[in-house]
């Protein structure tokens, strides 16, 4: 299991925007060693209670703020997870155990039974909580991610493009799930995430985009495709 404490501010952006600002923080980062010259994808399902609780949350502009989704990176298939991220304003937990391909198409049928198998903590307090809430699969999200690291603070920056979604849960691990974009095809979101503080020159880098940031979740966007 993973534990990870983080602070996360998104601001959307342009691609163009991206671009330029990117020739400024390629100085000062590198590319995280998964995402290579050409970044990935990443497919999320997320999940929900029968009354949208966790989306509400957002919707509402609770301080508390939960998600739980399956994720993996196509077309790989062979390394899933299920992860639990819990936000507290800007300040997040995300937690996340990994699970068979088997065992996360389960858990899409509403059968959580394998949770309690994996003979971990985070799992058993899922369980919990996909039954007493009573929780089920809601949407798909799928984008293109180029992602660039920095040691101090452990800071992480995410570039995500080309945002999409599909209603047709059971497709998750399809090749073509029946997406449909949910951002502008020339606009995307700068997540930039770390531990402690933001170094300065990074922060006045950022902070240059003539954009505020403000709360960006993919899920939420995908929940009103039409």
């Amino acid at each position: 299991m993973n534990k990870v404490f983080r602070k996360e501010i998104k601001y959307p952006i342009s691609i163009l925007d991206f671009y330029r600002l990117r020739k400024r923080l390629e100085c000062f980062v590198q590319l995280d060693p998964h995402s290579g010259d050409d970044g990935y994808r990443v497919r999320s399902l997320y999940f929900d209670s029968d009354s949208d609780r966790d989306l509400f949350d957002t919707l509402d502009g609770n301080m508390e703020k939960r998600k739980i989704r399956l994720r993996f990176y196509p077309p790989d298939t062979g390394y899933v997870r299920l992860e639990y991220k819990c936000k507290s304003g800007s300040d997040g937990v995300k937690r996340s155990i990994r699970v068979s391909k088997e065992d996360a198409q389960c858990i899409m049928r509403g059968d959580y039974k394998p949770l309690m198998n994996l003979q971990e903590p985070l799992a058993f307090e899922l369980y919990g909580r996909l039954m007493t809430y009573v929780y089920h699969p809601k949407v798909v999200v799928d984008y293109h991610r180029l992602a660039y690291t920095y040691p101090v603070s452990n800071t992480r920056l995410n570039f995500d493009s080309a945002i999409s979604a599909s209603y047709v849960t059971d497709s998750f691990f399809d090749e073509d799930p029946g997406l449909v974009p949910i951002t502008a095809p020339d606009f995307g979101i700068l997540e930039v995430k770390y531990d402690h503080f933001l170094v300065g020159i990074l922060k006045e880098i950022v902070e240059s985009v003539d954009t505020l940031a403000k709360s960006n979740s993919k899920y939420v966007q995908s929940r009103f495709l039409f």
